[in-house]
């Protein structure tokens, strides 16, 4: 997810290759066909790529509760709001349907400002999708960098390890299993799996990147 390819520094390198060579006595028996093996260093480099991840979407909820918690209640009031809408048309006489055409009379004034009620919330709901978009993706772009990071690192270590071990273990590292929210397809906070404390609010923040269309209704009547 990264534009530029990362560069590890020369002190972290060695730093790799003094852990292979750590790492070498317990690699020994180590099948060389098999890709799924791992090593203390291999573990340490997947734990705190996790630790990151979590880190940064614990970050991301406790910096927007306050838009997700908003945004939970507009579409809630939306809801309702355009129920009693297309309920208030379908019930109204023939002669205040006239009315309406013409602009005139009580129903007519009642409708346009619940029409003016709905399309407020519908500007303010795009804008705090917008806002969690934005927020959620730079977040998700910061954990994957730190996975990016430590797949180089894994790499570096892993040539040494096999250099070390004059090639007993498998030719390629093992793979780092990237966070769920980061691999998941879908929209964005679709494809999060919020922590414990936040999980309400990060459910029902699910609609907001899927777009209004799919969820509510919007008006067209004369305002």
């Amino acid at each position: 997810m990264t534009s530029q390819p990362l560069r590890l520094g020369p002190l972290v390198r060695r730093r790799l290759a003094r852990l292979a060579r750590r790492d070498a006595a317990a690699a020994h028996d180590t099948d060389a066909g098999r890709g799924e093996a791992t090593t203390p260093t291999v573990a340490t480099l997947q734990a705190r790529a996790d630790a990151y991840a979590r880190r940064e979407e614990q970050r991301f909820f406790r910096r927007m509760r306050s838009e997700l918690t908003e945004h939970r209640v507009l579409t809630s009031a939306l809801r309702t709001d355009l129920d009693a809408y297309d309920e208030r048309l379908d019930r109204l006489p023939e002669a205040d349907r006239f009315r309406i055409a013409e602009a005139q009379g009580a129903a007519f004034e009642e409708l346009r400002r619940l029409e003016r009620r709905i399309r407020r919330a519908h500007r303010r709901t795009d804008e705090l999708s917008a806002l969690i978009n934005a927020r959620f993706t730079a977040a998700q772009l910061r954990a994957a960098r730190m996975f990016d990071r430590s797949d180089e690192a894994a790499a570096v270590y892993w040539g040494a390890l096999r250099q070390t071990t004059s090639g007993r273990v498998a030719p390629q590292p093992p793979t780092l299993r990237r966070s769920d929210w980061l691999t998941s397809r879908g929209t964005a906070v679709d494809a999060l799996h919020p922590i414990a404390a936040a999980r309400t609010a990060g459910e029902d923040a699910a609609g907001v990147t899927a777009g209004h269309d799919t969820h509510h209704r919007r008006t067209d009547a004369p305002a």
